[in-house]
């Protein structure tokens, strides 16, 4: 069995992966719009609540506080610090990972398709990059203008370097695209 084209492998499993896209991204608008009501009223109800943790550290006694988002029909929670880094990382992601999800959706459909260097599938690969750049940038601001003293460089970066890694990608397709247009016109 071929890998990419029409009757492919990619082109039968775009199928699962597209109705888990869209649970996924369906379930994520949900949280977000817990979030956004919590971030704004601080109020709990069913679906959002608060927990108090005690923590040793050291012979150190800290209280933290923990927000929970609950997932509509399942027993599924997004937890996250209660503060507004906790928050605004925890809704960052959320958004990211629907972002990625449906774009790259978009381009295994385009790959699954026997004309696979088409402007779509350019188009696509370069909306991922800056997208995963943009992410990238704004994690890193949120990180810097929230918790200067202590935080993590790690996500932040490998965002901007696998967003990097698209563009050239879009580069690739972009010069696959004109040979192919070329290669067309000369037959």
């Amino acid at each position: 069995m071929k890998l990419l084209g029409k009757n492919s492998l990619l082109y039968w499993l775009k199928y699962p992966f597209g109705i888990y896209t869209v649970g996924f991204t369906l379930m994520s608008i949900w949280i977000l719009g817990l979030m956004s009501v919590y971030a704004f009223t601080n109020s709990t109800n069913q679906f959002t609540s608060v927990d108090h943790w005690k923590t040793e550290n050291h012979n150190q006694q800290a209280n933290s506080e923990t927000v929970q988002f609950h997932y509509p029909f399942t027993k599924m929670v997004l937890a996250t610090e209660n503060s507004v880094e906790g928050i605004s990382l925890a809704f960052l992601g959320l958004a990211s990972l629907s972002f990625i999800l449906i774009t790259v959706f978009k381009i295994l459909n385009e790959l699954s398709k026997d004309n696979f260097f088409t402007e779509n599938a350019v188009k696509n690969f370069k909306i991922l990059g800056f997208g995963l750049i943009a992410f990238g940038s704004i994690h890193l601001a949120i990180d810097l203008f929230t918790s200067s003293q202590k935080f993590d460089i790690t996500p932040p970066l490998i965002f901007i370097i696998t967003g990097l890694i698209f563009i050239f990608l879009k580069e690739i397709f972009a010069k696959g695209r004109k040979i192919q247009e070329e290669n067309d016109l000369t037959i």
